[in-house]
């Protein structure tokens, strides 16, 4: 009985201990480190791996107390106290004196009375990973780099292409004008007079498959109904009094293989809309006086500065022509709507009248600022023509407010006086004032005496000191 008795422990005990080994084998199979701490913080079993990633031997930790590894800095940190203390399992990343990487998790065990008993702490060794990581981020920042570069590169591009942007308005028109470039599908740009509209219809053509055809553009303002078919599809010697005996070629016929611009589509005559709508659709030109049509091979592209809805709305244009054109819509926005281009176009402009004439004349910062803040009603067109203006009359190396034309500065006065009012109902007397103001101090600044300044005025030198002394003007003359 006893014996029977103690053969019967003794299998409990050795099955015990045979599951214990396996246990402990599968520990020292693993590749990642195990270190085991009881409930005390005392470190009962390490395995071969452990001692692989962390470079400390199993002599060196089995047997002592986290605590006391700390304090003689065998370990740096031992995230099983942690454990110990929250009985919630704690992750980290660290590097050993071996130089490798490492993941170490760290969790709580409990026995079948949910009573902590211990820690098991599992070191993954992640330095092929960390390494791929950086590189990873390395090849990202050269990516980066590259792209900043060809950005750069291609706004310079830009830049010999008369196109000049910053604002996200214009990036977006852009990267949707080069979407539609590679493909034949009629464009509408539509845009008010002076955005680029002309400019953007010839970067979308030398962007496309098209780019080494011919690139015509038609002025269709500028044609009568009448001569709308000889001009445009050309026509046969003498087949109209007045024709060349050698007949024409028409415009359509010129653009084969390339690109043709309708500019100002909206303005054209009424008549000829039904033969431009046949032409889109057939894709031939009938020339005058010719038996038969011509194919044509041509992109076609279309710019107005007016509404084509409300214009066929009134009955001015064809619904049928206006859908034909309008398969790509792309609206420029005005230059009052873009103010970050603003500067970067006058530094274009200014540039590039500098380089031609070699000077160095600079924009001063309240002209900047001007500017800045001007509506630009006949946008990108006004504000190249000004800079050409200013740069003319200018006799120093910075262009300041006294070249200002009186439009500018007197949009300017307005927008200060509103600024300064919130927008409250204006007082001529008030807005006659910032004016007469605005105009004294750019005299004064000019002419550096009060003298010089009432004879250019036209006033007398006292008259001059009382409105000096009225508008609290500073005078700094050298």
């Amino acid at each position: 009985m006893v014996i029977s008795n103690i053969d019967e422990g003794g299998d409990k005990v050795s099955r015990c201990l045979k599951d214990i080994k396996y246990l402990l084998s599968a520990f020292e199979a693993s590749s990642d480190g195990i270190l085991l701490s009881d409930y005390l913080g005392n470190v009962v079993y390490v395995n071969k791996a452990y001692e692989g990633v962390t470079g400390l031997k199993k002599e060196e930790l089995v047997g002592k107390n986290l605590n006391d590894l700390l304090r003689d800095k065998v370990f740096n940190r031992a995230i099983s106290l942690a454990v110990l203390k929250d009985k919630k399992p704690v992750s980290v990343i660290h590097q050993y004196v071996t130089g490798k990487d490492a993941l170490t998790t760290a969790s709580p065990i409990f026995d079948e009375n949910e009573k902590l008993i211990g820690v098991i702490s599992n070191t993954r060794n992640i330095s092929e990973l960390v390494r791929l990581r950086k590189e990873l981020d390395k090849s990202r920042m050269m990516a980066q780099k590259y792209s900043d570069e060809l950005s750069q590169l291609r706004k310079e591009q830009l830049k010999l292409e008369g196109l000049i942007y910053k604002s996200q308005a214009m990036v977006d028109t852009l990267e949707f004008a080069l979407k539609a470039a590679p493909f034949d599908s009629t464009i509408l740009i539509t845009g008010e007079s002076g955005t680029g509209k002309e400019v953007l219809a010839k970067f979308i053509h030398q962007h496309s498959p098209r780019k080494d055809g011919p690139f015509i553009r038609v002025n269709c303002s500028a044609i009568p109904g009448e001569l709308f078919e000889s001009e445009l599809f050309g026509y046969e010697p003498g087949a109209f009094t007045g024709a060349s005996s050698q007949g024409k070629v028409g415009l359509f016929e010129l653009a084969h293989e390339g690109t043709i611009l309708l500019d100002e589509v909206g303005e054209l005559d009424l008549s000829a809309q039904p033969k431009l709508l046949r032409v889109l659709q057939e894709m031939e030109v009938h020339p005058v006086g010719a038996d038969k049509p011509v194919k044509i091979d041509v992109r076609v592209l279309a710019a107005t500065n007016v509404n084509l809805e409300e214009e066929v709305k009134n009955g001015n244009f064809r619904e049928d022509l206006y859908f034909r054109l309008n398969v790509l819509p792309i609206k420029i926005p005005p230059l009052r709507e873009r103010r970050e281009d603003i500067l970067e176009m006058a530094s274009y402009f200014l540039e590039k009248l500098n380089k031609k004439y070699k000077k160095n004349i600079i924009l001063t910062e309240e002209v900047e600022n001007i500017l800045n803040n001007y509506s630009w009603p006949g946008n990108v067109r006004e504000l190249e023509n000004l800079i050409e203006y200013l740069f003319i009359v200018n006799l120093e190396e910075q262009i300041t407010i006294e070249q200002l034309p009186s439009w500018i500065l007197t949009e300017h006065v307005m927008e200060d006086y509103f600024s300064e009012r919130d927008g409250n109902t204006s007082r001529l007397n008030y807005i006659l004032d910032m004016y007469e103001k605005n105009i004294i101090t750019v005299a004064l600044k000019k002419h550096n005496s009060v003298k010089e300044t009432a004879k250019t005025l036209d006033v007398h030198p006292s008259t001059l000191f009382r409105k000096i002394k009225k508008h609290n003007i500073q005078i700094d003359f050298d």
